[in-house]
């Protein structure tokens, strides 16, 4: 089994899952073919049920079933992809978001999902095949450099959540927040405070000669 990822960057799991599931089941288009008995409520509770107990391979054995009997379900096939990155099958998971992506090669989810999955599996960009390419932002020195940008010197500390949320509105990122957070780190030029304990943001700062505060 593959090693997680320290944060997803998509999906808050579960209860945003759950909540959003009903408008998500209506994004993806379906044929009067798909619209089956999968889709009543009762299905969708018992589905929203496995979802909320995190229970990763019963979700995976119902939507195989479910795609089993409804080869062209193309909302089973993202439900299914879903349950086996969650379940950090990866790979299982990249093969059928690429199915979906080569349909939809410019929907948001499917991609996000991807990026997701190629990070947590220890993958680049460049192991998959794209139909479409999208725009992707690596960790670089430009990223550094924009970060000692926002910051400035004489600015208060800013959390690395908010500081990475402002990479993840403009770009596809191909690095995690934690990752952000150690080239941070590394670099001189920034102070880095970690929190103590547990559920704190660690912030960041542009670093001053002999370690002074601004008072600001």
């Amino acid at each position: 089994m593959s090693h997680k990822i320290i944060k997803n960057n998509i999906i808050r799991f579960p209860v945003e899952r759950i909540k959003n599931r009903r408008q998500a089941s209506h994004d993806l288009s379906e044929t009067p073919e798909i619209r089956n008995e999968w889709h009543d409520d009762e299905y969708m509770d018992i589905e929203d049920e496995l979802w909320a107990k995190e229970d990763f391979e019963g979700l995976i054995r119902w939507h195989q079933k479910q795609l089993k009997e409804f080869p062209e379900d193309d909302f089973a096939r993202f439900s299914l992809a879903q349950a086996y990155f969650f379940n950090d099958d990866y790979d299982k998971a990249l093969h059928l978001f690429h199915d979906l992506h080569t349909k939809s090669p410019d929907d948001v989810q499917i991609i996000y999902f991807i990026i997701e999955a190629l990070l947590a599996s220890g993958k680049t960009d460049k192991d998959f095949d794209w139909v479409v390419k999208p725009d992707l932002l690596h960790l670089n020195k430009k990223v550094i450099s924009a970060c000692y940008n926002m910051l400035k010197p004489g600015y208060k500390a800013c959390s690395i959540d908010h500081l990475y949320n402002i990479f993840y509105e403009q770009e596809y990122l191909m690095f995690t927040e934690e990752q952000l957070l150690a080239a941070l780190e590394r670099d001189s030029r920034f102070l880095v405070t970690r929190p103590s304990g547990s559920g704190g943001q660690a912030e960041v700062e542009i670093a001053r000669p002999g370690g002074i505060r601004p008072l600001l």
